[in-house]
């Protein structure tokens, strides 16, 4: 969601959003950062985005919307990348999670730049997240060292090693230096993913490929783009067109040089910009916009639904999109 629309909303979360990110803390073993499930022939993850539930909506018909999705989805995974929530009370936090709960499929989150202007904590939502659900793969280890509240591995496991991994970050919510932007990856974020992955080669004895999710995108989806329109041949563009500007922080990361470098991380999944959906692969990483899952706040009729990932036997994964309109809606 972009800035003019969301700047008078923010004020009274400030001391919230600036007190619940902190890297400081306790170092832990990259081995708790990871958890598992199985891998199944034509494992099929689902990508939900800005979801943007509230105290106010009609939560019943907004996730009668959204199961549209996962009907067609047929998912073996559920990865919600961010914006979940909006002005939420516990009880929509508590109805959503419920519902993802109800198709007993596997799911996780990690958070947008919403997801703390909430009438709850951060720490109840992660608390909860951590602890309360069955078939959720979530970690916030709630006193590490590193910025965040959604920095995770899930390994996809096959024959008692993992054939893929789901790396989830937290692209964090704003900052302020020299006036108001988005805030990004931070320094100790990028060493974090750089330990899980040589600690993934080390006990599986190879790289093991992954597929990166987040809310933010960073800077390269914009370089990416620019280059796209201009015809450049350092780009391969898959999907898509762009119907705003990408909305990128302000602040460097190196987490995309990261990236790159370690060659694991083979495509990359964002939400944050709702009317966007290209696809364009840049210095060998694909950088794909989700698809909203609801018309919350702000969105194309033509651009809701979800987004597909199927990984299959030979490590190739394909890409899809599911569109629907509310009239469907029954």
């Amino acid at each position: 969601m972009k800035k003019n629309k969301i700047f008078a909303c923010i004020l009274p979360f400030l001391s919230v959003c600036l007190a619940s990110c902190s890297g400081s803390g306790v170092h832990h073993d990259a081995k708790e950062y990871f958890v598992d499930v199985d891998y199944k022939t034509d494992f099929k993850i689902l990508q939900l985005t800005d979801l943007h539930l509230t105290m106010e909506d009609d939560l019943n018909y907004h996730l009668k919307f959204v199961d549209l999705t996962i009907k067609d989805a047929n998912p073996d995974f559920i990865i919600c990348t961010g914006d979940i929530f909006t002005f939420a009370t516990t009880h929509v936090m508590d109805t959503l999670f419920n519902f993802f709960e109800s198709h007993k499929i596997p799911w996780g989150v990690t958070f947008g730049n919403h997801d703390e202007q909430t009438y709850f904590s951060i720490k109840t939502l992660t608390g909860n997240l951590n602890s309360k659900y069955e078939y959720c793969k979530f970690i916030d280890i709630q006193d590490d060292d590193v910025y965040g509240n959604a920095n995770y591995i899930v390994n996809i496991n096959k024959d008692g090693k993992a054939k893929y991994q789901l790396v989830v970050l937290d692209s964090n919510r704003y900052e302020y230096t020299n006036g108001y932007g988005y805030d990004n990856f931070h320094q100790d974020q990028v060493d974090w993913y750089e330990r899980v992955v040589k600690y993934s080669t080390e006990k599986n004895g190879y790289v093991v490929p992954s597929l990166a999710f987040f809310h933010i995108p960073f800077e390269e989806y914009g370089i990416a783009y620019n280059l796209y329109k201009q015809g450049s041949s350092l780009v391969t563009h898959h999907y898509g067109e762009n119907r705003e500007g990408i909305a990128c922080s302000r602040k460097e990361s190196q987490m995309f040089e990261k990236m790159v470098e370690l060659g694991s991380t083979k495509a990359c999944f964002v939400g944050h910009d709702h009317i966007n959906n290209s696809d364009i692969t840049y210095q060998g990483i694909e950088l794909v916009f989700g698809i909203k899952a609801t018309d919350r706040v702000y969105a194309d009729k033509d651009m809701m639904g979800g987004l597909t990932i199927t990984i299959h036997d030979d490590n190739s994964y394909t890409i899809d999109r599911i569109y629907h309109t509310y009239e469907e809606v029954k």
